[in-house]
């Protein structure tokens, strides 16, 4: 318990001051402490500012104090939610030996509840004579510890009181309980929702009912606990003629806060449109709204509530409600209208620093995260122009993330740095995020590093999560597993993202056994029942090992229905072994799954055509283009000095397309020119075979991004001698690479003798000397 030292009071008995002259003051200089009272209970919850410049008066007119002052001036206290004011009134009730009347002390433990010291709220409590305590008094302690997240001390208190007074029910009422139901929504989690469900069971027991202000807190606290069905129950037992926007808004935001944006539109449908008691929606209403559009990414219904806004809520738009605003841009961002949604940024005039983060990530979620890293560095010049903005650990993550997705190590460094020098790597987010970036940046061992310095009190489940994942795509299976052990030893306990993690590394690593057990021990060792992802990595660790028949019994007799991730798994399994039997049962079963899938067509057709099946290759590729389908296109980033480029498939775009060509075109008669390669069988290529594998995906987005890093380094270079033996070239990927890029990049990694890194959808194929580091197992 924190002890306010009283020592300093001398600081708090100086009045109270607050500069700003009112008029209204002079008519009252003069009058008695009853007026002054009533100017000060008057002004306390609307007005706290006021009310606290009266009492600075009150006492410059040398008019006494009373125990009718306190409480009022504690409840502006209360409401400003600052400390400073609290302590100098505490100071002041001390000094007249009014601190253990009833009413100030309940208010002043109020007070310091909402300005966030429950421990100062609880020693004032404990000093209370025990004639002083009350009902009011007790609800006031569990009220401050329930604003404060302290749920375990909310309820010891609320047991206290239960027995105090010699009566189980005594001081307990709607008030009491409804500090209960707050603490365990602030709580969440499973124990919460038990400890919620008890409190229910109270009201029921006492006879309460569900009053309008109760049902709201219990069904906020039911969705906070993600009991969704509980929240329901809840709101539907309240009385339709009692149910208020607050009501309406704690199950619209209960929906989307548990994945589930949909219902949440439909209930805002409901709300609108009763018959006979529709509820006029309000501004939490329209947030509400905004953000269950947003998870829902639908671009069509994002229109739609825009025009609703802009017709039935225009004020909050003329308004240039920031956080309005800032919901808009989010919900475009991710409803995929970017340029709404920058258009909408642009014109907010003072943009906080969520608004910037919402921008930055959307750029960072969309198709141009080299976008979210010229804002950041256009909101750093704007915190240069002295507005009061500063990227938080929020902004970081995204920022990180555009890194990570581009595969930009310059950038990576340098926000690294930042986050430094700001003390934002101390968050536990942070320093995660981290983790990841420089692993898909192709730095494994600086993603080490970040995770060594991570203190052991403050590593967390996604912190060990992220460096197994790290060690996943570089394909350390042995070391994925040694640090999964070493994180059991430590006494944390994996979740889902963990096993995913870890089963990814397996199956990259061909640990197929490991693998195995690893699957199994989810629900035997820590109760996680496997989800579809799960048996997807299952499927794909079996089926790269060649036990297709496995990998399909897993999914004949799994608990549920196989998805397109699962199927799609082991297709490519299919495909990699050549199993066409087994590949035309998956075929139908993907077709009737979703006959759109542009990807598993597209692998159709590549397994049919290594089959030599000609007909139903076309068949395939037919079915493609009479359907409008078109293959996502393929994209691959070169970070080269400090700028970003990407490329496309045959792309002539860039200033430097002809200098590209031709180095292209050199790089495929070097190859041509090679007497004997390495194939992904070891065997010897002929030049018929090269021939072809260069002709049939001569310019795709990966070829024309080691040329163009070639002609640069060349350019840069001040010898051609140690242009060969410097950093590598990182290529980033959005697809999975090709087999045939695959293996033309491990000749041409033989011939120019340097090391060529890709990273693609899938994992880090680090090419030398004619070899990948995958084993030729992606």
């Amino acid at each position: 318990m924190v002890k306010i030292k009283f020592n300093f009071l001398k600081t708090y008995f100086l009045p109270i001051k607050y500069a700003k002259s009112i008029e209204t003051l002079s008519f009252v200089s003069h009058r008695d402490t009853f007026h002054w009272n009533s100017l000060i209970a008057k002004n306390a919850t609307q007005n706290p500012q006021t009310a606290l410049t009266f009492f600075t008066r009150m006492q410059a007119h040398a008019v006494p104090s009373n125990n009718f002052t306190f409480p009022a001036l504690l409840k502006a206290c209360a409401s400003l939610r600052r400390l400073l004011p609290t302590l100098q009134v505490h100071a002041h009730l001390t000094r007249l030996g009014l601190a253990a009347d009833r009413f100030s002390a309940a208010a002043l433990v109020d007070a310091y509840g909402k300005c966030g010291h429950a421990n100062y709220a609880a020693q004032v409590f404990d000093e209370m004579p025990e004639c002083s305590v009350d009902a009011v008094s007790w609800t006031a302690l569990i009220s401050a510890y329930s604003s404060n997240g302290c749920v375990d001390e909310a309820f010891k208190t609320f047991g206290r009181m239960r027995g105090w007074g010699g009566s189980e029910c005594c001081g307990v009422d709607v008030v009491s309980l409804g500090a209960l139901v707050s603490a365990c929504a602030v709580g969440g989690g499973s124990d919460c929702l038990r400890c919620g469900s008890a409190v229910h069971g109270l009201v029921v027991k006492y006879g309460f009912g569900v009053s309008t202000h109760l049902g709201n807190s219990m069904v906020h606290m039911y969705a906070a606990c993600k009991d969704v069905g509980g929240a329901w129950r809840v709101f539907d037992g309240i009385p339709t003629e009692q149910r208020n926007v607050v009501s309406w808004n704690s199950l619209i935001s209960g929906f989307t806060l548990n994945g589930d944006p949909e219902r949440a539109l439909r209930t805002f449908e409901d709300m609108v449109s009763g018959e006979t008691m529709a509820v006029e929606p309000n501004r939490v209403t329209v947030l509400c709204l905004l953000k269950s559009c947003a998870e829902l990414g639908c671009l069509e219904t994002s229109t739609w509530v825009h025009e609703y806004i802009r017709s039935q809520h225009s004020p909050l738009l003329v308004a240039k409600d920031v956080a309005v605003l800032t919901a808009l841009i989010d919900m475009h961002a991710r409803s995929g209208n970017l340029a709404l949604a920058r258009e909408i940024f642009d014109g907010v005039e003072a943009k906080n620093v969520v608004c910037w983060s919402a921008m930055i990530g959307g750029y960072e979620q969309g198709p141009c995260p080299e976008e979210a890293l010229r804002l950041f560095r256009d909101m750093l010049v704007e915190r240069d122009m002295e507005v009061e903005v500063k990227p938080n650990a929020v902004t970081l993550v995204s920022v990180i993330a555009a890194c990570s997705r581009l595969g930009a190590s310059r950038p990576a460094i340098m926000i690294h740095k930042y986050a430094a020098v700001t003390g934002l790597d101390q968050d536990a987010r942070i320093a995660s995020a981290l983790i990841d970036m420089y692993a898909k940046c192709g730095h494994i061992v600086h993603a080490r590093q970040v995770f060594g310095e991570i203190n052991e009190s403050t590593r967390t489940v996604v912190s060990w999560s992220s460096i197994i994942g790290a060690e996943s795509i570089h394909g350390e299976g042995i070391r994925a597993l040694e640090l999964f052990s070493g994180m059991q030893t430590s006494g944390y306990e994996p979740n889902e993202i963990t096993y995913i993690s870890l089963l990814s590394a397996c199956s990259h690593a061909g640990l197929v056994e490991e693998g195995k057990s690893c699957f199994y021990s989810m629900e035997k060792g820590y109760g996680i029942s496997p989800t579809a992802k799960h048996y997807a990595c299952l499927v794909d660790l079996l089926g790269r090992a060649g036990h297709l028949d496995e990998a399909y019994n897993v999914i004949l007799n799994m608990p549920i229905e196989a998805d397109l991730a699962l199927w799609g798994s082991l297709l490519a399994a299919c495909h990699l072994h050549g199993n066409f039997k087994l590949g035309e049962i998956v075929e139908k079963k993907l077709l009737s799954l979703d006959s759109n899938s542009v990807g598993h067509r597209v692998l159709l057709a590549n397994m049919y055509e290594d089959a030599g099946r000609w007909d139903d290759v076309v068949r395939m590729r037919v079915g493609l283009r009479r359907s409008g389908l078109r293959k996502i296109p393929g994209q691959s980033f070169i970070e080269v000095g400090n700028e970003v480029y990407s490329f496309v498939a045959e792309d002539r775009s860039h200033p430097k397309s002809e200098m590209i060509y031709k180095e292209l075109d050199c790089l495929d008669e070097r190859v041509r020119k090679a007497a004997k390669y390495l194939t992904e069988t070891n065997s010897n290529v002929e030049d018929r075979d090269i021939a072809g594998l260069i002709l049939r995906c001569k310019y795709h987005s990966e070829r024309l991004a080691i040329a163009f890093g070639l002609v640069m380094i060349d350019k840069h270079s001040s010898s051609r001698c140690s242009l060969r033996t410097a950093t590598p070239i990182l290529i980033t990927k959005n697809l999975r690479v090709c087999r045939d890029c695959h293996t033309y990049t491990k000749l041409v990694s033989k011939v120019v003798g340097r090391e060529l890194i890709v990273r693609d959808a899938r994992r880090f194929h680090h090419f030398q000397d004619g070899f990948c580091s995958c084993g030729d197992y992606w």
